[in-house]
């Protein structure tokens, strides 16, 4: 049985259908007059979002009910509690409801507005992102959004798998500290509070970016590869180094071996160096444009990207499911089946 999920609000309810849609559901969005500032064209996130929906153009609460009433499950994005309720969430019917606010449905900031950038600065996320010597830097595009969709279309289908009705409500602001795992197990059990380094990630040394001579590449040296990481830099007697026998003394030294690592790697080019880690087996990443990474060989191998030629400049290339079931990735096309007579489900 095909499920039917209506989808209401911005662009996390728009991720959260888009994955429902994905996965073969039939998919009615209702179209907003505005769901804020976009990171990318209108154009280009009706296409990464809403292909294979089915969008609807319309303010009639009583037609919005009977698809409510009528879909097996209804996914919600409101600014706050109260326009929830003001577009009377709680009076559907559906069997699983999912309800995703700022703040979540209750507590004293619950109608509160706030956009993504500012729940990602209330969440530290800000306060650890740049350079320790400059401003803050905020993380870019719908990160928050798309993140708490995740969540959301996790949550449902434990419901629906469970054959459970229940109503759902996801916070964005605790989707953030949810997944802050690392910087709040520093704090609960070391006691430390991170800051911003930059690139460099800190607490394993060394692990950071480094200039080749055709680019950059990154390191991220946790203890177990730092044997390797000698055999990689061709510097063996740094085992013997008493700066650097152990992680708590590299971090202390960090400034003198970062100064090793790089005069080693900066004549080096990206594919001398990416085939050097790869005999190692160390943890080393090449930094690609972003053309690269969507020229990159292996995701065509596995036709991650759907490509349309329906534009004059350049074809779509639009980001699939990132897994593939039986060998095969479903795909469900690049743009929405745009109708503006939905036909009502019967409940």
């Amino acid at each position: 049985m095909v499920e039917r999920v209506l989808e209401i609000g911005g662009y996390a309810a728009g991720y959260c259908g888009r994955l429902f849609a994905r996965a073969g559901a039939d998919v009615v969005r209702i179209q907003m007059d505005s769901v804020g500032p976009a990171w990318a064209s209108d154009e280009a996130m009706s296409a990464f979002l809403h292909g294979g929906k089915r969008l609807l153009s319309s303010a009639d609460g009583q037609l919005i009910a009977e698809l409510a009433n009528a879909a097996d499950i209804l996914i919600v994005e409101a600014q706050t509690a109260n326009a929830l309720s003001a577009m009377d969430f709680d009076g559907f019917s559906t069997p699983v409801k999912l309800a995703m606010t700022p703040f979540g449905r209750t507590g004293p900031k619950c109608n509160w507005n706030a956009s993504g950038n500012v729940m990602l600065a209330m969440g530290g996320y800000t306060h650890l992102m740049g350079d320790p010597d400059r401003a803050p830097l905020s993380l870019p595009g719908h990160y928050l959004e798309f993140q708490t969709a995740a969540l959301g279309y996790t949550a449902i289908n434990a419901c629906r798998m469970a054959g459970q009705h229940k109503v759902i409500d996801l916070g964005m602001f605790e989707t953030l500290l949810a997944l802050s795992q690392f910087t709040s197990v520093r704090w609960q059990c070391a006691g430390e509070q991170r800051e911003r380094h930059g690139s460099d990630f800190w607490y394993v040394v060394p692990s950071n970016l480094f200039v080749c001579a055709d680019g950059w590449v990154y390191l991220n040296i946790v203890p177990s590869f730092w044997d390797p990481l000698t055999v990689f830099l061709e510097r063996p007697e740094l085992l013997l180094d008493s700066r650097f026998l152990t992680n708590d003394l590299r971090m202390e030294n960090r400034e003198a071996l970062h100064a090793i690592v790089g005069e080693i790697l900066a004549p080096l080019s990206k594919a001398e160096i990416f085939a050097r880690a790869q005999a190692c087996r160390i943890p080393l990443g090449v930094v690609q444009s972003f053309a690269e990474v969507l020229d990159d060989p292996h995701l065509q191998a596995r036709s991650f990207f759907a490509h349309s030629n329906a534009r004059d400049v350049q074809p779509w290339r639009i980001p699939e499911n990132p897994y593939c079931i039986n060998g095969e990735r479903r795909t469900v096309g690049l743009g929405p089946i745009t109708s503006e007579q939905v036909p009502l489900w019967r409940a």
